[in-house]
């Protein structure tokens, strides 16, 4: 619900930029956010299990508990943000979910566990800092990390300027998710097919009629899969032993072979040092 009041109200960004969601200290938010002349941001806050919808003047809070369908968090954002002067309207079927059933019709999802919730979040901020290390010093074109909440990942872009139309225009989503040569990397936290936590990196244009390679500078279990077109590196040991450096280094090497593979020119900069007194984050 959050993303899809960000994607009607962000200005918009090519690779859909605007809509993700930012990673907070207590969950994920839209950010701040304008309709008309006001402006506001909603927080799904995740250590006191509430959503928070601000503006300016007033807050209003709508709690997180088991047993809430998302019928009823829909009624209750929509009379929230109504109060606030914001009539907010969204195109309510899910998006690149199973469940296609409209907000206001879902009766059936009502769980809600604090304790997975608060290991979400865990996760998804290790997955933005070592992103954020990876990519902010970066010199090139860049979508900075956050929660692209159709696919429930935390990713990252760095894009090379060439453009490059996905091929099937009538599919909304994609056309705009990948128009120009760019390289992706993220964070999700599994499925049916994959059991751990995992880190990719995914080229654009679509790795086709080759598999890549990974070699000694890459960090232990990491591998290229051919069925994905990505490269992988899943946390099997859990979060205590996930290491950052290890993850960093999975993403510039997969970077690198991914260079190659879409043969960008012109790249030796990108990694090059910057020119700056190192603060307590570099030290």
């Amino acid at each position: 619900m959050l993303g899809k009041i960000k994607l009607e109200h962000a200005t918009q960004e090519p690779q859909w930029a605007h809509i993700i969601l930012d990673i907070t200290p207590r969950g994920f938010s839209t950010g701040l956010l304008k309709h008309n002349e006001m402006y506001f941001e909603i927080e799904v806050n995740l250590v006191n299990n509430k959503i928070i919808i601000e503006n300016s003047k007033e807050t209003k809070e709508i709690k997180l508990e088991n047993g809430k369908t998302i019928s009823e968090y829909y009624q209750e954002l929509l009379d929230s943000t109504n109060r606030l002067g914001l009539p907010i309207s969204v195109h309510t079927r899910p998006q690149e979910m199973e469940t296609t059933t409209p907000f206001e019709e879902d009766v059936e999802h009502h769980h809600y566990d604090e304790d997975v919730a608060t290991e979400i979040l865990t996760w998804f901020q290790f997955a933005w800092d070592v992103e954020q290390q990876f990519i902010a010093p970066f010199r090139q074109r860049k979508v900075y990390p956050g929660l692209f909440w159709g696919t429930f990942d935390v990713s990252c872009i760095v894009v090379y300027n060439e453009f490059e139309p996905f091929p099937d225009d009538s599919k909304v989503i994609e056309r705009a998710a990948f128009d120009e040569h760019m390289i992706e990397f993220g964070f999700w936290l599994g499925d049916d097919n994959y059991e751990h936590p995992t880190f990719f990196t995914l080229p654009y244009p679509f790795v086709e009629g080759v598999e890549l390679e990974t070699n000694d500078e890459f960090p232990e279990g990491s591998y290229y899969s051919p069925e994905m077109a990505e490269y992988l590196f899943e946390m099997k040991d859990g979060l205590d032993q996930a290491d950052q450096k290890e993850v960093i280094r999975f993403m510039e090497e997969s970077c690198k072979k991914s260079f190659e593979y879409l043969e960008w020119q012109n790249t030796h900069h990108y990694f090059a040092e910057l020119k700056m007194e190192k603060n307590k984050k570099a030290e």
